[in-house]
């Protein structure tokens, strides 16, 4: 069940990500254990442990020879000389005059003095100088090999790691991408109608009744359409419910197109459609009531396309073209007076009980002024 949250194509981006990088980080391996097993860690087939003693005896009979003199220059350069020589390296620790032991090669510690295979003491004449010390490198090499293999199986664990950590962030992300998904599609429809795709009866009252409180407090007017389909409980008789809940569609959408973003559309209820209209930035307005005189006209400007757009609109139901008509009606608020969500709506759904009552597919507008309804257009 958890599978089904990620889409198919982050399952593949993540099988991707996870085989390339294993088979580009074994080829890597690969490469580099060869390389570091060929030059540094192999034995060849020509070296054995008489060879070896055969060699560090041959370097302390050469040493009295190299070195005639015991200088240090001398012991050092000789040291230096021998050192190349494959699978042997060579040391020289002597006492100082404090008692301390020193050695010729630097950054020696005491364990690798007391490793080395083959140790013989120097003499000049009745005095011990010091001591020639040769390692077998290949104990040395058969170490170095012993810890790279655990590096490499360190290093395969943490790519492995790191692999995991990387497909747990891919999934994570999907995973909060899906939940944000559902929370924005949750959102939407807790405040969008599922038939019409507007907002809800509950969204649009919380609305209308923050900007009926920004109205009173900037006199910045708002106008309330309220409209209704005619007729809608005849035609859904005639046609069906299929057919009506496509003119509720078709009506939305046309209601939709007809204002501006800012403007505020809800299915209010059954065939009933609200539309809250915001003061935009109004030029050439001194006072509150130019201001709301010039949006009623925009309101009526709106409200009477919106009717004349719905009722030319031919709706195509079981394969015959209808129409239906809008009864409409409107109120505008300025704020300088006292009122409230229950007021602007009663005044807006008065307005459309008036066109109902006088034939339908009509504007009737409230006064304010007047306290009176008043009829714009019919049909």
């Amino acid at each position: 069940m958890f599978l089904n949250i990620f889409k198919t194509r982050y399952i593949v981006y993540i099988l991707l990500i996870s085989i390339t990088g294993w088979f580009l980080f074994t080829f890597l391996q690969t490469k580099q254990n060869a390389i570091m097993y060929q030059y540094f860690i192999e034995k060849p087939t020509s070296y054995n442990l008489e060879r070896a003693e055969r060699l560090a005896t041959s370097i302390y009979k050469s040493f009295k020879k190299e070195v005639p003199a015991p200088s240090s220059s001398a012991i050092k350069s000789f040291i230096t000389k021998y050192n190349d020589i494959p699978f042997l390296s060579v040391n020289f620790i002597y006492e100082d005059k404090s008692g301390t032991m020193k050695s010729v090669v630097e950054n020696i510690n005491e364990t690798d003095i007391l490793n080395a295979e083959y140790v013989y003491p120097v003499r000049y004449g009745n005095r011990e100088i010091g001591t020639l010390l040769v390692y077998d490198i290949n104990k040395e090499y058969k170490k170095g090999l012993e810890e790279y293999k655990n590096m490499l199986y360190i290093t395969r664990i943490f790519f492995a790691l790191f692999l995991l950590f990387l497909i747990y962030i891919l999934i994570y992300r999907e995973y909060s991408t899906s939940i944000e998904g559902k929370k924005r599609i949750a959102e939407y429809q807790a405040t969008h109608d599922g038939l019409t795709g507007l907002h809800t009866h509950k969204y649009f009252k919380e609305h209308l009744e923050e900007e009926l409180k920004r109205t009173q407090r900037y006199h910045r007017p708002i106008s309330l359409i309220m409209c209704d389909v005619d007729f809608f409980k005849k035609f859904n008789d005639t046609y069906g419910h299929l057919a009506g809940d496509e003119i509720l569609r078709k009506v939305g959408q046309i209601i939709q197109s007809n204002v501006r973003s800012t403007d505020v559309v809800a299915r209010y209820g059954g065939e009933e459609f609200a539309i809250l209209l915001i003061e935009a930035n109004i030029k050439n307005a001194e006072n509150v009531a130019k201001r709301l005189k010039i949006l009623t006209e925009k309101t009526i400007e709106v409200a009477d396309r919106i009717k004349e757009s719905v009722e030319h609109t031919n709706i195509e139901v079981n394969h015959t073209k209808v129409h239906v008509t809008l009864s409409m009606g409107i109120c505008a608020y300025s704020g300088e007076e006292e009122q409230n969500i229950e007021g602007v709506i009663n005044e807006a759904d008065g307005a459309l009980y008036k066109s109902k009552e006088h034939g339908r597919n009509r504007i009737t507008i409230f006064d304010p002024d007047a306290k009176e309804f008043k009829e714009l257009s019919s049909g």
